[in-house]
Order: structure tokens, then sequence, then C-alpha cells
């Protein structure tokens, strides 16, 4: 907890995963980073949205791609699902505008093999997963409309 905090003072954090320093800054889309710009992991740090109360602290994977309730049948933008390696809770993360393009869409070709068991939780819980048919509003979202 003491070093984690001395990084947060720093600006960042260390990447439990792939071990990068993670710059923490407003002008990337997001205010709260809590996902790894290098390999796109986070850690499982919130119980509720944003209350840093997770005793788990394990590594959440990013597991696919998901698009924000807009309401009305609007597309949303293009979020995370991360899943948690120790206690398998499911998070949703807004992506960064300084996350690699080409990390985002590993995640989402990776999507295509997960296993029935999660995208049955991932159902119950409605949760979206985006399958190849949105592969078109994926690269809109990433690179704009040509």
């Amino acid at each position: 907890a003491q070093e984690r905090n001395r990084e947060y003072k720093a600006g960042g954090f260390k990447c439990s995963h792939c071990r990068q320093f993670v710059v923490i800054n407003d002008c990337m889309g997001t205010a709260n980073r809590n996902h790894c710009n290098w390999c796109l992991w986070s850690k499982h740090v919130d119980e509720a949205k944003g209350d840093r109360m997770a005793t788990c602290q394990g590594g959440m994977e990013p597991i696919g791609l998901t698009l924000k309730h807009e309401g009305y049948g609007k597309i949303g933008e293009v979020m995370l699902i991360h899943l948690c390696s120790v206690c398998q809770k499911i998070s949703i993360n807004r992506v960064a505008r300084d996350d690699p393009e080409h990390q985002i869409q590993q995640v989402f070709t990776e999507s295509f093999d997960l296993n029935d068991v999660i995208r049955q939780r991932l159902e119950r819980n409605d949760v979206y997963l985006m399958a190849e048919t949105d592969s078109g509003e994926l690269s809109n979202q990433l690179f704009g409309k040509w």
C-alpha cells in the first residue's frame, strides 16, 4: 500500500501484469485511469465503482469489448471488459485515448474464442460482448470513418 501511494503521488502506477509504469493523466479521455495503457490489464481494487475497497487485488484480464449503454438503441463508446483472475469479478472500463489500437483490436479478436461459461456469465450480467459483426463499429471508433 505504501509503494502504491508513492506511485500515485509520482503521477502513476506500475502495472501488476507487465510491470510498465502507467502515467495517470486527465487528458487521456478518462479522469480515473484504472488499466495499463501498454497491456490493458487492470487491478481489482473496486467493489463498487470508484470505492477502492476490494480486498482481492487480483489482476484483471481484458477479455473482450462492449458498448456503453446510451439508451434509445444508440451505440455508445467502446469499453473494455475485464475479468479478475482471482475472484472472477467482471468489470467494465472506459478505453482511454492513449490505449494502443492494436491492443484493443487484439482483445476484440481473442474474445471470439471465449468459452461458453464466460459468455453465459456476461449475458447473465447484461454485458454485451462485441462480436465479429461489430468490427466496422470498432474500426469507426478507433480510426474514424473513411
